[in-house]
C-alpha cells in the first residue's frame, strides 16, 4: 500500500526531539499528551496560515516551538548511528546530534506543506491502562483524508526520566518502522561517505529553504 507523503513525513512529526520548557505539556497519560501535542500544532498552523503563506520558512518556527520538545531526537540520533555511534569521536557525535536535529525540523516544516487543515484529520485509538512502573508505551492512531484508505500509525514512545515527560521515538506507518528504515539509510550513507562527509551532506540538507508544496522526499535521497 502507497503511504501518502503528507502521512509518512508530516506525521513522524513525534519521532524525534530534544529541549526542555517551562511551557512545556505535562501529561503523565502518553496518549492524551500525544494527543494535546497534535492538537496544539494544528490549531497553530491553522491560525498562523497567513504566515506561512507569506513565508513557508515560518514553519520551522512552529515545528521546533510546537513538537520538537516531545520528541526524543538524542535517543533517536543514537539509534541510528548504530554501531557506529563507538567509532566516532564525542565532537562527530555532538555534531551529528545538531545536524540531524536540524534535519529533521527541516524535513518536517517541508512536509507540512502538504498539510492542509480542511482535508486531514488524525484520530486516536483508545489508550490500554499501563503499569505504575511502565516506561514504554505504544499510541495508535489513524489517519483520514478524504477519497483515501486510512493509514495505521503506531507511535513508540519512552520516559525521559531526566526530564519527566514522555517522548516519542519512532513510528511505525503501517508496519513499518522509520526509525529502523532510518537506521539502514544512514548506515549506507556513512559506509560509502565516512561521517564526516555524511554530517556535511546532513546538514546542507537541512539549510535548503522550505518552499510552499516542497515535494517530501526520500530522508537520504542526495545524501
Amino acid at each position: 500500500m502507497a503511504v501518502n507523503k503528507w502521512v509518512t513525513a508530516t506525521l513522524a512529526m513525534l519521532l524525534f526531539v530534544a529541549s526542555a520548557s517551562a511551557d512545556l505539556i505535562r501529561n503523565e497519560n502518553p496518549h492524551e499528551l500525544l494527543k494535546e501535542v497534535a492538537e496544539t500544532t494544528f490549531d497553530r498552523i491553522a491560525s498562523d496560515r497567513d504566515k506561512i503563506d507569506e513565508d513557508p520558512n515560518y514553519l520551522k518556527e512552529i515545528v521546533e516551538d510546537e513538537m520538537m520538545p516531545y520528541v526524543d531526537s538524542l535517543y533517536a540520533s543514537k539509534k541510528v548511528l548504530g554501531r557506529y555511534l563507538r567509532d566516532t569521536t564525542k565532537e562527530q557525535r555532538e555534531r551529528f546530534y545538531r545536524a540531524f536535529y536540524d534535519y529533521l525540523v527541516a524535513t518536517y516544516a517541508r512536509a507540512f506543506t502538504q498539510y492542509d487543515e480542511s482535508k486531514h484529520s488524525v484520530s486516536f485509538e483508545p489508550s490500554n491502562d499501563l503499569a505504575d512502573d511502565a516506561r514504554t508505551a505504544i499510541v495508535r492512531t489513524r489517519v483520514k483524508e478524504e477519497g483515501r484508505p486510512e493509514i495505521r500509525l503506531d507511535f513508540r514512545i519512552r520516559y525521559d526520566s531526566d526530564e519527566e515527560i514522555w517522548k516519542a521515538y519512532d513510528l511505525v506507518v503501517e508496519g513499518v518502522s522509520l526509525l529502523n528504515s532510518k537506521q539502514s539509510e544512514i548506515s549506507s550513507v556513512i559506509r560509502a561517505n565516512g561521517i564526516d562527509k555524511t554530517i556535511e551532506l546532513i546538514e546542507k540538507k537541512a539549510s535548503e529553504p522550505i518552499k510552499a508544496d516542497d515535494e517530501v522526499e526520500n530522508p537520504t535521497e542526495g545524501i
